[in-house]
């Protein structure tokens, strides 16, 4: 006979799939407790009636999905476990470039996203949000030039965390990795003094349009800022570009102005 059955090992795969969105379904179901005990294996194949492969298999999946982990030793056994937001982030914004996000379809989607987390984060500031953002500000300022790098997007991100809203918060973080991964490399940077001065500039004057509550001065300096970023970005994302477009290579970008409030 031929083509009768599927080979032994895609049964058990489709198995331990579904075992894993079983267990997935029961942690939500749950309240998603962190380091609760789901069960020792011994426990989890009388529970749940597969065999010791089919088990081990959906641990596998559930701790590459981060919802689990197995511990072994005393105490040990499958508990749940906190996903890690940078891996999602991250992760997204790899499948981006692969289907060849273009700078442009980036950038549109930052400036929606971004503007909306603006104004939540100006609805909704609170002493400890001004307290962080005054502190960002004053390392912004007060950081020399060779370190300044290490505070990349980091405006972007506290607003987006001040906004309250987890959804825009994830979509904005994805979008800001994209961006980091086309970031210039360090040499570029310091070779380029005044353009990292004047990505300074604009940071400082967006944050303390948030700090005033002015949601139309920091809308205003957040479109121009992405508008002056994408002009640099472009030359980054000339490969997706291309793939996108199936033509020659654009031509490259002309180094953008600084932007006046």
């Amino acid at each position: 006979m031929t083509g009768a059955r599927e080979p032994r090992r895609r049964l058990a795969t489709k198995s331990a799939e579904a075992l894993a969105r079983r267990i997935e379904a029961e942690i939500v179901a749950d309240g998603w407790q962190v380091g609760q005990l789901i069960g020792t294996e011994p426990e989890l194949l009388a529970l749940y009636g597969v065999s010791r492969p089919v088990l081990r298999e959906a641990v596998r999946l559930l701790e590459h999905h981060m919802v689990a982990e197995s511990r072994r030793g005393a105490g040990g056994g499958l508990r749940v476990t906190a996903p890690d937001p940078s891996a999602v982030t991250e992760t997204a914004a790899l499948y981006l470039d692969y289907v060849g996000v273009r700078a442009s379809e980036m950038y549109s989607a930052r400036a929606v996203l971004e503007v909306r987390c603006l104004e939540l984060a100006i609805e909704r500031l609170t002493e400890d949000g001004i307290r962080q953002l005054r502190e960002l500000v004053d390392k912004l300022i007060s950081t020399d030039i060779v370190h300044l790098s290490a505070y990349d997007h980091r405006v972007e991100t506290v607003v987006a965390e001040l906004s309250g809203d987890r959804v825009l918060t994830l979509f904005v973080k994805v979008l800001l990795q994209i961006a980091y991964q086309h970031g210039a490399p360090p040499e570029e940077r310091l070779a380029t003094q005044g353009r990292t001065e004047e990505w300074r500039r604009q940071q400082v004057g967006i944050a303390e349009a948030v700090l005033a509550g002015d949601a139309a001065t920091a809308r205003v300096r957040l479109l121009r800022y992405l508008e002056w970023a994408e002009a640099f970005a472009r030359k980054s994302f000339m490969a997706n570009e291309v793939r996108a477009l199936g033509t020659a290579e654009p031509a490259g970008a002309v180094e953008p102005a600084p932007v006046a409030d």
